[in-house]
């Protein structure tokens, strides 16, 4: 019964693997932790004024979501890739040098203003590591970069949960749980072998501790 059942639903497991991986994509990320430190903070969104908030995160937004994913796209329909996923680790290393531009502009813009807060900075500045590190070994491996994104998140929420006596700890319930899906959904997909998967976690997790200890 299990040797039929198993052929049976893979199909089906996979295309529910696939929506994860989009809704997890890594473009996502940066910009969804911006949104719930600027505008549901429950301290943020009393100390720093309505405009203040939005400005930046549009300016986040901007940086790590519409920027890159433009970027990719133009790529794609230039035909210097063969499509917006980028399988091959020949394909990624322009949209990751991109990345990099943006993703430091992002951090450099916030660091230098004045009422944005430590927590945003100190992690855009481990996005702006964890692409670093994407760039750099995806010379050796095809690193999955939604793990990388999921172990930074875990460990930012880690560190949060620690330092901020508002942070609530469901976040770091969440950020597991949604490591565990997305990391799951990339096998699920064949996009990584488990190595890139874990490695992406591991990379991740350092370079979000290493933005704590440059911005602490």
């Amino acid at each position: 019964m299990s040797e039929i059942s198993i052929p049976l639903f893979a199909p089906i497991y996979r295309r529910v693997a696939q929506v994860f991986a989009v809704l997890l994509h890594p473009l996502f990320i940066p910009g969804a932790v911006a949104a719930w430190i600027l505008l549901l903070h429950p301290i943020h969104i009393i100390l720093l004024p309505e405009g203040t908030r939005v400005r930046l995160l549009a300016m986040v937004l901007l940086n790590t979501v519409l920027f890159p994913s433009l970027v990719v796209l133009l790529l794609w329909r230039l035909g210097f890739t063969s499509g917006i996923q980028l399988k091959g680790q020949k394909e990624r290393i322009i949209p990751l040098i991109i990345s990099i531009i943006f993703y430091f502009w992002a951090w450099n813009v916030s660091r230098n203003l004045d009422d944005v807060p430590p927590a945003l900075i100190q992690w855009l500045l481990g996005v702006f590591l964890c692409s670093s590190a994407a760039m750099f070994t995806n010379i050796f491996l095809k690193i999955s970069l939604h793990t990388l994104a999921m172990g930074s998140l875990i460990v930012f929420s880690g560190i949060m949960l620690i330092q901020d006596p508002y942070w609530p700890q469901w976040m770091l319930h969440l950020s597991l749980l949604l490591a565990g899906i997305s990391g799951t959904a990339r096998l699920l997909c064949e996009a990584h072998r488990p190595g890139e998967v874990y490695a992406g976690y591991l990379a991740g997790a350092i370079c979000q501790l290493a933005a704590w200890g440059i911005a602490g």
